[in-house]
């Protein structure tokens, strides 16, 4: 943590004995408010609304991909945990997402304790404003990586959920890894019938008949607007498709 960020006298504490109560955690967060309340911007507060949401650890493995689920100065990790995934590297994009990532390749599980025990200072400088590893197009690139290495590795068929700005960047970097993607997926009629980087933009009635044809295919819903997950995950889990397995969000 930074020395102007504030840390509750109890969250050390109170971490250890989630860590203890709990052996297979690689590591734990707690959640986390952010200060003066004037310097804080609508991107942040929905990233600290959608960050505390995620406390177990089947919630935080869902939402691995769409950012980083701790608050890397709140956290406390096991160092064998760190030591067994190569420890911090530097790839270019966020050192703690990648780790966390990592982390979550090799099996590993977080957790949060339920309560506010550290407060984040907000101000221009901060790294995360400053560093271009902390560009969305960096978090991108880190995404891309594991994902291909991970819950895309061997299957035939990608199909993208979302033709907007995140989608078309996501499906840019995995197109270029040569990744199997095969259409977009997307609510807006005025989308729909068109093209994305040269494929069909088909409407959600269409998806199960595509993913029924296509071989060992696997959906990213890469949908950022706010609210719209968990539309967008009602819509998904209704035709039948298992998160974790069958798809992920990616944003």
């Amino acid at each position: 943590m930074d020395a102007d960020d504030r840390s509750h006298p109890e969250r050390l504490a109170e971490q250890v004995r989630l860590l203890e109560s709990e052996p297979a955690l690689a590591a734990v967060g707690c959640l986390v408010e952010a200060f003066p309340a004037q310097d804080i911007r609508p991107g942040l507060a929905l990233y600290l609304e959608w960050l505390n949401g995620l406390t177990t650890p089947e919630a935080i493995a869902r939402e691995i991909y769409v950012e980083s689920p701790l608050v890397h100065p709140s956290v406390m990790m096991r160092r064998a945990w760190c030591e067994r995934v190569g420890g911090y590297q530097d790839h270019g994009w966020p050192e703690d997402y990648d780790l966390w990532l990592r982390m979550h390749a090799a099996g590993g599980r977080f957790a949060k304790v339920p309560r506010v025990l550290f407060s984040w200072r907000e101000h221009p400088g901060r790294l995360t404003h400053a560093s271009p590893r902390y560009a969305i197009e960096s978090f991108l690139k880190a995404k891309v990586h594991y994902l291909w290495a991970g819950p895309l590795a061997g299957r035939g068929t990608i199909l993208m959920w979302g033709a907007g700005i995140v989608g078309k960047k996501l499906s840019k970097l995995l197109l270029a890894q040569g990744a199997p993607v095969t259409a977009f997926i997307d609510i807006d009629p005025a989308k729909v019938g068109r093209t994305r980087r040269g494929l069909p933009v088909i409407a959600p009635q269409a998806c199960l008949d595509l993913w029924q044809r296509s071989p060992d295919p696997i959906l990213l819903a890469a949908v950022g607007a706010r609210g719209a997950r968990p539309l967008v995950r009602e819509q998904i889990n209704g035709l039948g498709l298992v998160e974790g397995r069958d798809w992920w969000a990616v944003a």
